[in-house]
């Protein structure tokens, strides 16, 4: 009989591939094709149990829920998150398996549409390599252990009202998330929150706290904008309102297209060549300290009031200067300015101002309130000062890598390695992983109940399609945990927390009901606030342009990978 385990011999038509695992041992091509296909073998094999049930414990169906046909697939709205910016999708499932993701029509930053990073997030499910044990110093661990261990370590913190304890994260986009870390910061009120989030939106909000004295997060709408800008922004690939963007700036270079308003016309300026650049009918190639220094002069040209000097520029850069502005100008409310989320503060205040001298806020760009109430946070290089001092005794670093992802002289790695309690919750045993004591799985998107704002304010529901596959948590479940009393339950948080933000509907289930399925919680996005460029807005958005000749370096977003933390998922 043949046995389906058994090796095939490699023949001499089989290349062999060198194990980077054991650089002495080769994989032959059945093995190589063997690994390559294993995520997508999951998708079939892996059912709702987070461990395979014991021989004769499975059985068909007895009484199949009311809504499941074999064979016949059902669609649930959820959505996405990256960098705390949210997208509302539809999920498919086939037989208790997610196994394809579109775009929400009813959620106004997809309509229907979906980017790469989210159709890949399915594959990251059924992940081989995703974490599925909780370790404590590599060794397996449970859940109550980890639970207890570190309630234990809080209390100890309570006379000092937290002093030791820090909670790094990455961007949070989540409404529950931020409830409940704010309640577990009241909590403990000397405790510090860290914000670490490769590439974010927080020169943008910065910016405009410069140019307008209050920190608001601007919203393009690019189907209004005849003539675009782009200074070093990739708002076709890697910029919060992607999938939005690309959809009304698509909709504007359609031939006799849909609208009466005609083809709009695109000029990047940049340094490198992004997939806004390729699109671009103008593009102006510069050295990344001469992106601000355009922007100076062309300001001076659009008669911006206390513009900063655009200093020495080369004739090449100058000459486009002039037309772009007259160009500008002749579209006055109908342009449009964009800024790169990668570009400084001060670049995105004199932005925010071109946009005002032209008339285009109010038009096609408006601005709304941050989506959260939570406190400023710290940011990295003071948390390594902390951990290097040994002024943090608890350290909990949900969803974040930044072994990986910080710059390496901070040596954010070593200086993990003094703290006494340090867990890290993700859904890899990555890089962060590897110098915490405590590792924990976390779950999948896909697996858990959560929200998350979108670029415009708009709130989209999460919700799971199929029972953690590992015994993973989300974040605000961990951190409710560890509150006393607090339920720990993920779709009560967020159902709980919406609860206490409608407390003036007298029917909550009903809209409840209703926000779970269309996935979009009911009521309007962000309103937008009133701004005005406020009396010495040069001074706060100045900053040096140009260098000294020195070599230059500037980081984007991959726009297959981003920022390396999809370099494993094949899609």
């Amino acid at each position: 009989m043949h046995d389906p385990t058994a090796r095939h011999a490699a023949s001499d038509f089989d290349p062999v591939y060198p194990d980077p695992e054991n650089p002495g041992e080769v994989v032959d091509r059945r093995q190589f094709l063997a690994v390559v296909g294993a995520s997508a073998a999951l998708a079939g094999v892996v059912g709702c149990s987070p461990r395979p049930a014991p021989p004769g414990e499975i059985v068909p169906y007895v009484r199949p829920p009311a809504q499941a046909t074999p064979g016949v697939p059902l669609t649930f709205a959820t959505a996405a998150e990256l960098a705390g910016v949210g997208l509302g999708l539809i999920a498919t499932s086939r037989d208790g398996r997610p196994t394809k993701l579109e775009g929400n029509p009813g959620h106004p930053a997809s309509l229907g549409g979906c980017d790469l990073f989210s159709q890949a997030s399915l594959l990251g499910l059924y992940d081989p390599d995703r974490s599925k044990q909780v370790t404590r110093r590599g060794a397996p661990a449970t859940w109550d252990d980890a639970v207890a261990v570190l309630r234990a370590a809080l209390a100890d913190q309570r006379p000092a009202d937290g002093a030791g304890v820090r909670v790094l994260t990455g961007a949070i986009g989540s409404p529950t998330l931020a409830a409940v870390l704010e309640e577990f910061l009241g909590t403990f009120k000397q405790a510090r929150w860290v914000r670490h989030e490769p590439w974010a939106a927080d020169a943008a909000v910065e910016g405009a706290r410069r140019a307008f004295g209050e920190a608001v997060r601007p919203v393009y709408d690019f189907a209004k904008a005849d003539v675009v800008v782009s200074l070093g922004a990739d708002f076709l690939a890697c910029e919060p309102g992607t999938v939005r963007y690309q959809r009304d700036f698509a909709d504007r270079r359609r031939v006799g297209g849909v609208t009466a308003d005609g083809m709009n016309r695109l000029y990047a300026v940049e340094s490198m060549l992004t997939v806004t650049g390729a699109n671009a009918d103008h593009r102006l190639a510069v050295k990344p300290s001469q992106v601000e220094a355009f922007a100076r002069a062309l300001a001076a040209e659009l008669g911006v009031s206390r513009a900063p000097p655009a200093g020495a520029l080369p004739e090449p850069l100058r000459a486009w200067t002039s037309p772009l502005a007259r160009d500008l100008l002749a579209h006055r409310g109908r342009s449009l300015v964009v800024v790169g989320a990668g570009q400084p503060a001060s670049l995105h205040a004199l932005g925010h101002v071109i946009n005002h001298t032209l008339g285009n806020i109010g038009s096609t760009v408006r601005f709304a309130a941050p989506p959260d109430s939570l406190p400023a946070p710290d940011d990295l290089p003071r948390l390594v000062r902390d951990l290097d001092a040994g002024r943090v005794e608890v350290l909990l670093i949900l969803g974040a890598n930044p072994s990986y992802t910080a710059p390496a002289n901070l040596e954010f790695a070593a200086a993990v390695r003094k703290v006494k309690r340090t867990v890290h919750l993700g859904l890899h045993a990555d890089e962060t992983a590897a110098v915490c004591e405590w590792h924990l799985p976390e779950a999948h998107p896909l697996e858990c109940w959560g929200d998350v704002c979108g670029p415009d304010g708009t709130v989209a529901v999460q919700q799971p399609l199929i029972r953690p596959l590992y015994g993973g948590r989300s974040a605000a479940e961990l951190l409710a945990a560890l509150l006393p009393g607090r339920d720990r339950n993920g779709r009560v948080l967020v159902r709980e927390h919406w609860r206490s933000v409608m407390s003036d509907v007298k029917d909550f289930d009903t809209p409840w009901e209703q926000a779970v399925q269309t996935g979009v919680v009911p009521g309007p996005a962000a309103k937008p606030v009133g701004v005005k460029v406020t009396d010495g807005w040069a001074n706060r958005a100045s900053a040096t342009a140009g260098t000294d000749g020195s070599l230059e370096l500037e980081f984007h977003p991959d726009p297959c990978v981003y920022d390396g933390r999809f370099a494993t998922n094949g899609w």
